[in-house]
């Protein structure tokens, strides 16, 4: 008797057992139905399915399936808002090209600045794993994304200096990333409008445009913002390019599910954004971008438009040869000493170099011994410094002066 119950104890756990890998089981597959309801915009299928699912998987729920369940749950609520707001945008032209170089088909004029490969990198930085480098038009600025030490991709950037040299690539802001991988960054002209695309948690899933811009007092980005739809989609969505010359954007998603390849959209960008109304009937068919014809205005024409953007070159011009960076005051940048045209400019140009290389090691000595003294405030220090500050003070102004000398030179 004392085995029997035993048996039937060991029978019921196994009964029990069973039901829960049943049911569980169910509910992955309706999490899953879910989950395809959602890719296709169907929302409140997916919100249906996702209850159904949380049902059937009862308080023995595993965390993983609880975790995911609360994912879906977020992206599926953060989709439903940005339904109700689509923008409302003219959509001129589509192509489907190669996912590994689609960015080579933005044709964007050089005041939107270049779109590269990893052989764009500055010199000395790391390429291991960079496919993609933004360049602005000025060529003394990159843009790109790598890897950490985790394994996450970040954004990085690096900065030519007027001696021609590139200071060391940094990380841009991790709050950028917001938990996620953060890639193809695109710098508007102005320095401060960032785009770029994030899986983090302010994704609908997958990749999502973001844009972020700087302060530029203390060169910090502002909390970025998700683009929304019709840019966004439950699948990935990479680099928005503005062209401001024509008016035009670009941006690439995979939404059509092409395999290898990604469509690569051309519209026109609004001056102030334009929503859909909610209660519009093709309102979802906006969203998803099903026809491209559907989102522009029976009067409009394009074809001079297109004509233009099929002019532009956007091939990244060959790296030269770098000696300053040095604005003039006509508007052009002078790079190397043979842009002088005035020998007597030249002359000066490299007196001026001199006094200023001279003046930025004194900079750093002077940066160096304050520090020293903050730790250790000794008066042979002090009095070093302030023989430093009174030197550094003259040689400034030397330096102003030889660089109005080289500007009246070349003006001549």
């Amino acid at each position: 008797m004392k085995r029997l119950n035993i048996l039937t104890i060991s029978a019921a756990l196994l009964g029990l057992l069973s039901f829960q890998s049943e049911a569980q089981t169910v509910a992955d597959e309706l999490l899953d139905k879910g989950r395809k309801a959602y890719m296709d915009y169907d929302f409140d299928g997916a919100s249906e399915h996702y209850a159904n699912a949380r049902k059937k998987a009862g308080k023995k729920a595993s965390v993983e399936f609880l975790e995911t369940l609360d994912l879906y749950n977020r992206q599926l609520t953060m989709a439903e808002n940005f339904l109700e707001r689509v923008e409302k945008i003219e959509i001129i032209d589509s192509i489907t090209v190669p996912k590994k170089t689609f960015f080579k088909n933005y044709l964007l004029p050089p005041s939107s600045g270049y779109l590269g490969d990893g052989a764009m990198l500055p010199n000395g930085a790391d390429a291991d794993e960079v496919d993609y480098v933004f360049t602005n038009e000025g060529g003394d600025y990159k843009l790109w994304a790598q890897p950490d030490s985790s394994g996450v991709f970040r954004l990085m950037e690096a900065i030519r200096l007027t001696d021609g040299s590139w200071n060391p690539p940094a990380h841009l802001d991790d709050e950028l990333s917001e938990g996620g991988d953060a890639v193809y960054p695109f710098m508007m002209a102005d320095g401060v409008t960032l785009y770029y695309a994030d899986n983090g948690d302010n994704s609908m899933g997958g990749y999502d445009i973001m844009v972020a811009t700087r302060d530029a007092a203390d060169g910090e980005f502002l909390q970025p913002q998700n683009l929304g739809m019709p840019y966004n989609s439950p699948f990935d969505d990479y680099l928005l390019a503005v062209d401001e010359l024509n008016g035009v954007g670009w941006w690439a998603t995979d939404r059509k599910q092409l395999g290898d390849s990604l469509t690569v959209f051309l519209f026109k960008v609004n001056d102030l954004r334009r929503n859909y109304s909610p209660e519009d009937e093709n309102l979802t068919a906006f969203a998803r971008v099903d026809d491209i014809i559907l989102t522009q205005d029976p009067d409009s024409n394009f074809d001079s438009l297109l004509e233009e953007i099929k002019k532009i070159n956007p091939a990244v011009p060959a790296e030269r040869n770098i000696d300053f960076i040095f604005p003039m005051r006509n508007g052009k940048i002078y790079y190397e000493y043979s842009d002088f045209k005035n020998a007597g400019a030249r002359a000066m140009m490299k007196k001026y170099m001199a006094a200023k290389k001279n003046l930025d090691e004194k900079l750093a000595n002077l940066s160096d011994l304050r520090r020293e003294y903050y730790d250790t405030p000794v008066e042979a220090t002090g009095t070093k410094i302030r023989r430093l500050e009174a030197d550094t003070e003259r040689d400034r102004v030397n330096v102003d002066k030889l660089r109005s000398e080289v500007y009246r030179a070349e003006v001549q």
